[in-house]
């Protein structure tokens, strides 16, 4: 919760917005790209898909350039709960009022000139899978990949982060080797980035797959499951607001790097330009890294890192 963490996770969203802005196209595999033959959803098209950086719109236009699905609205999809990102409720759009994705779209609001926003509640799994309609963007710690990209539009990354792993702080496991991770019962929450990790793992016992995110940390509580894997930024999101229930043990030193978050657009969206000139200007002006250290807390840097190869 101190500020070591928040110089951190400041730290890391403006690499990766450095990176992404300057549209590097890097040697990162995408765990989740079937094969490196899929045409990639930039700005680039027909190129071949073979990690997180051929696979978002690298377009950077005008804010004034945004035309938003229903009028004066900037309408943004979620996945709820959010720790960190969205807070307010867990399960009620409506009552979110604070969070680091939060505030990104009340900017993203402001910088288009619309009088209103509309934060709406949808799976995970439908966010991703492109099944979402009449919505201008999804702000949900979405990690970029070239399977995604098939049906969805991906902006400039905006923030990164590895796999965590959460436990229960009052005997949990040991997960700190890579030997010890493949003993343990994993939870995750699927269509996740963190299934294609444990895929690379190959654990002894098969992962328990969690349709919503509470689901598995219900789970983890109950002793149903070890150990509950996702973003490092989201465990540790949620093992602070556990009232001590909780803990991050350790994190992955995944194949391909961290994942980088993106926004996503509806597929073929003209947005994809306006919405990376405001991630741009977030970025310049030093916003996005007084928010980061606002509305995010966490301790990665003291964690250990588990080698996967």
């Amino acid at each position: 919760m101190g500020m070591t963490m928040r110089k951190f996770l400041a730290v890391l969203a403006v690499a990766v917005l450095t990176a992404g802005f300057a549209a590097c196209g890097g040697d990162d595999d995408d765990s989740a790209s079937a094969t490196s033959g899929t045409t990639a959803s930039s700005s680039n098209t027909d190129v071949a898909c073979s990690g997180p950086s051929d696979a978002y719109k690298t377009d950077v236009g005008s804010p004034d350039d945004f035309t938003p699905v229903t009028d004066d609205t900037l309408t943004v999809v979620t996945s709820l709960p959010g720790p960190g990102f969205w807070e307010g409720s867990d399960t009620d759009p409506t009552k979110v009022n604070a969070g680091f994705e939060y505030e990104i779209a009340k900017k993203m609001q402001d910088a288009f000139g619309l009088s209103k926003l509309v934060v709406r509640n949808e799976s995970f799994d439908s966010i991703v899978a492109g099944t979402v309609t009449d919505y201008d963007l999804a702000l949900s710690q979405i990690s970029i990949t070239c399977d995604r990209a098939k049906v969805v539009d991906f902006t400039m990354p905006y923030f990164e982060s590895n796999q965590g792993v959460l436990v229960k702080a009052d005997g949990g496991p040991e997960v700190t080797t890579l030997d010890q991770a493949k003993a343990v019962q994993w939870g995750v929450q699927t269509g996740t980035t963190a299934i294609d990790l444990l895929d690379t793992i190959k654990p002894s016992k098969q992962p328990r797959v969690y349709q919503q995110l509470p689901d598995g940390y219900t789970a983890l509580e109950a002793g149903q499951v070890d150990a509950f894997l996702i973003d490092t930024a989201i465990n540790l999101g949620e093992a602070a607001r556990s009232d001590g229930k909780f803990k991050v043990v350790s994190q992955f030193d995944q194949p391909g790097g961290p994942d980088q978050y993106g926004a996503i657009l509806p597929k073929g969206s003209d947005d994809a330009g306006a919405v990376n000139a405001v991630f741009k200007d977030l970025k310049d002006s030093g916003e996005l890294d007084r928010l980061t250290k606002e509305e995010l807390t966490a301790t990665p840097d003291d964690l250990p890192v588990i080698k996967t190869q």
